[in-house]
């Protein structure tokens, strides 16, 4: 099968940025992750998709698609050093479970947002809404949860 100009660029360009986030110190299994996120991103994105440098996007969302991944490690690292939950008390919900009672315009935005890590301004794109709004409605949003799990908490 014949390759596009387009997909041999973004061939060469995953492989430059490999190199890049190693030379960075980032070991090359985590930077291939990293690029393989970024490809996903840009099968989402690629329709609505209007940035000036394509290169230097590319490379940013790469970087923080391992960025996003280490903090996850941290995070686990974390939670496994946690006590276990007193007697009595449920075990923690998931992200699904937390988000389910949500509108479905409330669940898409958290989702976007915490579960796949796309920004502001990527968001925004995908739903033809402006970054500003994206921002607002995710903070009414997280004020909604916040208050039912404090709610759960009593």
């Amino acid at each position: 099968m014949a390759h596009s100009e387009f997909d041999q660029h973004l061939l060469a360009l995953g492989d430059q940025v490999v190199r890049r986030l190693q030379a960075r110190g980032i070991q090359r299994a985590d930077a291939e992750d990293a690029v393989a996120t970024a490809y996903e991103k840009i099968i989402v994105l690629l329709p609505r998709l209007t940035v000036r440098n394509f290169d230097g996007w590319f490379y940013r969302i790469a970087l923080n698609a391992f960025l996003d991944e280490l903090r996850k490690h941290r995070r686990e690292a974390l939670a496994a050093h946690l006590p276990e939950q007193p007697a009595g008390q449920t075990p923690a919900a998931t992200f699904g479970d937390l988000i389910a009672p949500l509108p479905p315009n409330q669940r898409e935005l958290v989702a976007l947002k915490y579960y796949y890590g796309f920004s502001y301004e990527e968001i925004a794109q995908l739903l033809g809404l402006k970054p500003a709004s994206v921002k607002t409605m995710l903070a009414r949003t997280r004020k909604q949860l916040r208050l039912k799990w404090e709610d759960q908490q009593c």
